[in-house]
């Protein structure tokens, strides 16, 4: 679940970010700034944040063409505040930070969808796989500062995130909303 999270965490990164003939650039605010999880276990909601990630961010409203984004997730890095559940979330059949404790998003599209809404299609790689997610956020600008606020929806199952232990969804919900907020200043 924490891949995932980080994934749409690097793809609102990549929105905030303009790149124009002089490639504007955006540094996050990491202080300012998080990638969130959520999701019910036995019916009872749960929230979790990554507490380690990077973010690269090209992005310019007006040169949507040319933006890209490309955030890197530390996987071992996801808590809840539940011992429970941040103990299992590091184990094999969750996020299986032994094996690859990264998860990656690059963006390959923005699209504007009008009054400060974008969506960005990307590729989010977590756990052996590399498939299809698109961020939707709203992008405020105001001189040198930008603030972003994003969502996407992760099925676990597509990652192979609790197949052995929960493929049916009995105990944990089967999508994993991601909330992304940012706030970057441009690069000078």
């Amino acid at each position: 679940m924490m891949a995932v999270f980080r994934i749409a965490v690097v793809s609102g990164l990549h929105l905030l970010g303009p790149h124009t003939a002089a490639a504007a650039e955006w540094i996050v605010s990491a202080g300012e700034s998080r990638i969130a999880f959520s999701g019910t276990h036995t019916g009872r909601a749960f929230t979790g944040v990554f507490q380690s990630w990077q973010a690269d961010i090209t992005f310019d409203p007006d040169d949507l063409a040319a933006a890209k984004a490309s955030v890197r997730i530390d996987l071992s890095s996801a808590t809840t505040g539940n011992a429970t559940y941040d103990k299992t979330l590091p184990r094999a059949d969750w996020l299986d930070v032994a094996r690859g404790a990264t998860a990656s998003f690059e963006t390959l599209s923005f699209r504007s969808v009008g009054s400060g809404r974008y969506e960005a299609d990307g590729k989010l790689q977590m756990r052996g796989a590399n498939l299809p997610v698109t961020l939707v956020f709203d992008l405020r600008i105001d001189g040198d500062t930008a603030w972003m606020s994003g969502r996407a929806s992760l099925k676990r199952l597509d990652f192979g995130i609790g197949k052995m232990s929960d493929a049916d969804g009995a105990w944990v919900s089967l999508a994993i909303p991601l909330e992304i907020t940012l706030v970057a200043r441009r690069k000078p």
